[in-house]
């Protein structure tokens, strides 16, 4: 018997958290946070507590309270007894944090399967970001103490001695593999990130399909459409889609992108600022190949050249010492960059350790050069980063490029009303604004639905299960399903069981309220 359980994902865009069971073999499918879920308790400036490890994330319904499947040091110091493994591997379908963040949380025994892409994605995460909670490739032994090595006394076990890497197991496309009692085949997908995977799980009552995250109009479209037909192929007993922008009509592609930004560099005298999705390495690409077309270089931080570094030798991703690639040591701490009346050690304490390795690149730059020469360059800009135009000074005539999905939360809101009034303090007008979905559009979902012809639909990732129920019978009725209530929900398959309620005992998924691009 099959039974697949739902944690997040349903009536909600991202937060997929899914557990397959089937025999004696248990998967999770994704182990991502619900942003609209965070949002109602949580800000920047307050996150869940570390000293209370799971508490605040049980209490705020953004985990359930599984049992064999949480970090040992943590149920340890909130007095719980350690149970036994409850699971035997996790399939990553990408390293977006509604897919990804909760691993953090997991057990280190739990074996993680991925694409390398993901992995590398993942300890940029982990490496270059701050936060309690961003434990994704490691784990690092919390509340644990040891003798002190001189003196009397304990002192608390960190760095190193506390580090304990993670079981990843390295996926490729077109690739079987077995967890457990289950064959598992991965197959590569476009999206707005590198490595994204789907996954057909062969179960002993036939093939599931959960496609994770996907679109049909990037750069490797070509790798969802051979999942399509491969999935098509094999036979499809219950498909598990996403449908973010189901009910949304085909937008715009990649190169759509690239062209229009292009004609938008072309006419602008000053300086160009751009802003994309931090791990959008095909939007990086895109705007790369701009900065050559134009005779400009796109200007881009540590944390890219971290990733872009960790991703060279898994593909054909661009470099950090591209000659079109400048790096950008940014103001910190004392702000002694781009001056040279204090020694370099003393400069290079401004920056963290992984950080200091690119301070003496031949392509890396600072305000300085990026002020004297603005219509040489394509700036990267994130919404933490715009400090950084007071020093460089905007000539008229500079122009800013907002190549992200349009705001749709209140937090969004406010970042945008802060651009727009920087925008206005340096006299750039009214923000650009190109994009492209990695999301894909309803016809090309109904047309991959169409083409595969499964016998069971479960749409996550949306909030409109509705048009997937009209459009398709065999679509899976979450119809009276609220917060913590137990709903058992039978597919028209008899031979299937699909169970809203934990096999633990425990909550169900929570219906939260969220949408995106």
């Amino acid at each position: 018997m099959t039974k697949i359980t739902f944690y997040g994902g349903v009536n909600e865009i991202g937060g997929n958290k899914i557990l397959l069971e089937d025999q004696d073999t248990k998967l999770l499918l994704d182990f991502g946070m619900s942003f609209s879920q965070n949002q109602k308790y949580f800000t920047e400036f307050m996150q869940p507590r570390k000293c209370n490890t799971l508490g605040d994330f049980y209490a705020t319904g953004l985990l359930p309270e599984l049992e064999g499947v949480y970090r040992l040091d943590y149920l340890d110091y909130m007095g719980c007894k350690p149970k036994e493994r409850a699971v035997d591997g996790l399939l990553l379908s990408h390293a977006h944090a509604d897919h990804a963040q909760y691993i953090h949380h997991l057990r280190c025994d739990i074996p993680l399967y991925m694409s390398s892409e993901s992995r590398a994605i993942l300890q940029t995460l982990e490496e270059t970001g701050s936060g309690s909670f961003n434990e994704l490739t490691c784990r690092k032994e919390t509340f644990c103490i040891r003798p002190k090595l001189r003196g009397e006394g304990y002192t608390r076990v960190k760095g190193d001695d506390s580090k304990q890497e993670r079981q990843i197991k390295p996926v490729h496309t077109g690739e079987q593999f077995k967890i457990g009692n289950l064959e598992v085949t991965a197959y590569a997908v476009d999206h707005s990130l590198p490595g994204a995977m789907s996954y057909l799980i062969h179960t002993s009552e036939g093939n599931v399909l959960y496609t994770g995250d996907l679109r049909f109009h990037g750069y490797r479209s070509e790798s969802t459409m051979a999942m399509v037909e491969a999935a098509h192929d094999e036979g499809v007993e219950v498909l598990i889609s996403e449908g973010t922008r189901i009910d949304s009509d085909e937008g715009n592609s990649e190169q759509y992108v690239r062209d229009t930004a292009r004609d938008v560099v072309d006419a602008t005298s000053g300086l160009v600022v751009v802003n994309f999705p931090q791990r959008d390495v095909d939007r990086l690409t895109t705007f790369l190949q701009i900065a050559r077309d134009t005779g400009r270089k796109l200007v881009i931080g540590f944390k890219h050249a971290y990733m872009l570094d960790l991703l060279d030798p898994i593909g054909d991703y661009p470099r950090s010492d591209d000659p079109n690639i400048a790096l950008f040591a940014d103001r910190k701490s004392w702000g002694l960059v781009g001056r040279d009346d204090y020694p370099d050690n003393i400069i290079e304490q401004d920056y963290s350790k992984w950080e200091r390795r690119y301070l003496d690149r031949a392509n890396t730059i600072n305000f300085r050069d990026v002020k004297a020469n603005q219509s040489e360059y394509l700036f990267y800009c994130n919404f933490y980063q715009l400090n950084e135009l007071v020093d460089i000074e905007p000539v008229p005539g500079s122009r800013f490029i907002r190549s992200m999905c349009e705001p749709f939360n209140e937090e969004m809101d406010l970042d945008e009303k802060r651009v727009n009034n920087w925008m206005e303090l340096f006299g750039f007008g009214e923000q650009v604004h190109i994009h492209a979905s990695g999301h894909a559009a309803g016809n090309q979902i109904t047309n991959m639905i169409d083409t595969i012809k499964p016998k069971q639909l479960i749409p996550v990732h949306t909030e409109n299960v509705q048009w997937f129920k009209k459009q398709y019978s065999n679509t899976m009725d979450y119809e009276g399903i609220s917060k913590y209530d137990a709903k058992s929900l039978n597919c028209l398959l008899p031979e299937w069981i699909m169970n809203l309620k934990s096999y633990f005992g425990k909550s169900p998924i929570n219906d939260y309220s969220h949408t995106s691009d």
